[in-house]
C-alpha cells in the first residue's frame, strides 16, 4: 500500500478479507450532487474496492457512521442502496452502523420490509459501545461472514 493512503477507511481489511470503506454520514452532502453523479462517484468507490479483493473475497465491507444522519437522507441512501443491488448484485458482505440515532430504530423498522432477505441478513447494529472504526472492526471480525459467491 502507498504510503500516503488515507487512515483507516480505505486500505484497512476485515479477518476475513473483506475490503473496508467507512462511510460518514455527517461528511455526506448528498444534495449537492445530481443524481447520475452520485450514481458515478458509487460505481468509481465499488470499483475502488473490488480492486483491492484479493484470493477468493468477492464481497465487501462497509461500516456507516450514522453521527449527523438526517431523514431528508433516506431517499439518497435508497438510491445508493438500488444501485448496490442492481449493479453490484451479492458484493455486499457487511454493512455495519454504527453510532445510530435512537429514532433510527424506529426507521429501520419501515425500510427493512423494502429490502430483500440478502440485504438485512448482512446488516448489523453494533451496541453503542462500538463507536469508532478500530472497534467496528473487531465487531464485525468476530463474526462469520462469507467472502465468497457461495
Amino acid at each position: 500500500t502507498p504510503p500516503n493512503r488515507p487512515p483507516l477507511q480505505s486500505w484497512r481489511t476485515t479477518r476475513h478479507g473483506l475490503p473496508i470503506t467507512y462511510f460518514k454520514c455527517w461528511m455526506w452532502k448528498p444534495n449537492k450532487a445530481s443524481s447520475e453523479e452520485m450514481e458515478r462517484h458509487m460505481a468509481y468507490h465499488v470499483h475502488h474496492l473490488i480492486r483491492r479483493m484479493r484470493g477468493k473475497v468477492e464481497r465487501i465491507c462497509i461500516i456507516f457512521d450514522m453521527r449527523g444522519f438526517e431523514g431528508w437522507m433516506l431517499p439518497y441512501i435508497n438510491q445508493a442502496v438500488n444501485v448496490l443491488r442492481q449493479h453490484y448484485p451479492g458484493r455486499a458482505g457487511a454493512m455495519c452502523f454504527i453510532n445510530v440515532p435512537g429514532y433510527f430504530y424506529a426507521v429501520w423498522k419501515v425500510i427493512s420490509p423494502w429490502l430483500d432477505d440478502e440485504i438485512r441478513s448482512k446488516t448489523f447494529f453494533a451496541s453503542s459501545e462500538v463507536n469508532d472504526v478500530e472497534k467496528s472492526i473487531a465487531f464485525l471480525n468476530k463474526m462469520n461472514l462469507k467472502i465468497g459467491s457461495t
